[in-house]
């Protein structure tokens, strides 16, 4: 599964402490949703098998179960297990601009957001406005992959605004990633703690 059991060296750390460490990064659950509720999906054998990079996964993706589910629909509102093969229709671009707004935790307040997607003409675009500015971005069609392009354009406007948070990236070997927003203190923090490479979006 994504190749989410490569043994990376970290060693083993027990289910309770990656939750720790992960919320001391600013990486945690939304608060009605209790860790114990992550178990459903996995074990904590599993997720002490590898260790972070499992749970980040599950915490990032939608809830696979009722007792998982946060407002957005999500374990966590911090951390997004990103498929790149994504873009199928209208409302694809609104949905990944909706949740790397709300990831940014109030400094990305995307407004008025709108798309068009079709696969087949090809076109498609993503249009928003932000501080009182609007900005309109086509995107590349490439069957239904992502436009890498809008992921960039989207992380260098959280990074001109000066707000003090950057979204971030983690390699997962596959057709997916781990999208994160973090301070500079959070992101040196997770690299050193979980062995997992945080890098910037750029």
């Amino acid at each position: 599964m994504f190749g989410l059991f490569k043994d990376k060296g970290t060693g083993t750390v027990s289910f309770e402490e990656q939750l720790k460490v992960l919320a001391k990064g600013g990486i945690s659950l939304h608060p009605n949703v209790l860790s114990e509720a992550l178990l459903q999906s996995f074990s904590r054998a599993e997720y002490e098998k590898d260790p972070y990079r499992l749970l980040l996964c599950v915490m990032g993706q939608e809830a696979e179960e009722q007792s998982q589910v946060g407002d957005s629909g999500f374990p966590s509102d911090c951390i997004w297990h990103f498929d790149t093969e994504c873009i199928e229709d209208h409302g694809a671009y609104v949905a990944i601009a909706k949740r790397l707004s709300l990831m940014a935790q109030g400094t990305f307040p995307l407004q008025q957001i709108e798309d068009y997607v079709d696969l087949d003409k090809p076109k498609a675009w993503l249009s928003f406005s932000l501080n009182g500015q609007v900005h309109k971005w086509d995107a590349e069609v490439n069957d239904d992959w992502v436009d890498a392009g809008i992921l960039s354009k989207m992380a260098q406007l959280l990074e001109s605004s000066r707000a003090g948070r950057r979204f971030t990236y983690v390699e997962l070997e596959g057709q997916d990633c781990l999208i994160g927003c973090s301070t500079p203190q959070e992101q040196e923090w997770l690299e050193a703690k979980t062995g997992l490479t945080f890098q910037w979006l750029n």
